[in-house]
């Protein structure tokens, strides 16, 4: 048991990143394709029939659920919309809403070890990152923040490994980076069309 415990864990960071992208690809080439054909005007009638009726506290709510909780959804899905956007109000609404998603996720993290029932579910999370998460430490949740990574699975598998809060917390502020870069891609797709 020892020597699995010591064995050096290599991190497949090409392979994290190919499939990590994939989606991103696949969503910036169906943005691109779609806003193609039905047009900029339809687009932004569909931007602004969002706007009107969610506004940016329904996007800042489904980015901070969706970073929050280990779903099959992204926060990325959020980028064909908002891409039309300011994005001085988008960037900075969406990366905390990611950050606070994550933090909240190692809150959770924290408290379900000490629940048996749910201790046991939350370690999966635990069983697929955890010897990343003990290797790299905080790093992995920047990295996580950054690149495609499951971030609100690494968030509450940190939680669960008792990382230092102090340390987790700012670390999740990354996703702002990760946001802002994301969002000017879009937009520069938009200029594409």
């Amino acid at each position: 048991m020892k020597k699995e415990d010591n064995k050096d864990v290599h991190l497949p960071w090409g392979k994290i990143l190919i499939i990590g992208f994939i989606p991103m690809v696949l969503i910036f080439a169906g943005f691109f394709y779609v806003v193609k054909y039905i047009g900029i005007d339809n687009y932004k009638w569909i931007v602004d029939f969002v706007d009107e009726k969610f506004g940016l506290f329904g996007i800042f709510i489904y980015v901070y659920i969706v970073d929050l909780f280990i779903l099959p959804l992204s926060p990325d899905f959020v980028f064909p919309i908002v891409a039309a956007m300011d994005w001085y109000k988008v960037v900075p609404l969406i990366g905390i809403a990611s950050s606070l998603g994550g933090i909240t996720g190692y809150c959770v993290g924290r408290l379900l070890q000490h629940i048996p029932f749910i201790a046991r579910i939350s370690m999966k999370a635990k069983d697929k990152w955890g010897s990343y998460i003990k290797k790299y430490g905080v790093l992995f949740v920047i990295l996580a923040a950054l690149l495609p990574i499951p971030f609100s699975t690494v968030c509450i598998a940190s939680g669960v490994m008792n990382l230092d809060s102090r340390k987790v917390v700012p670390a999740c502020f990354a996703r702002v980076i990760r946001f802002g870069v994301f969002f000017f891609l879009f937009k520069f797709g938009l200029v594409l069309v």
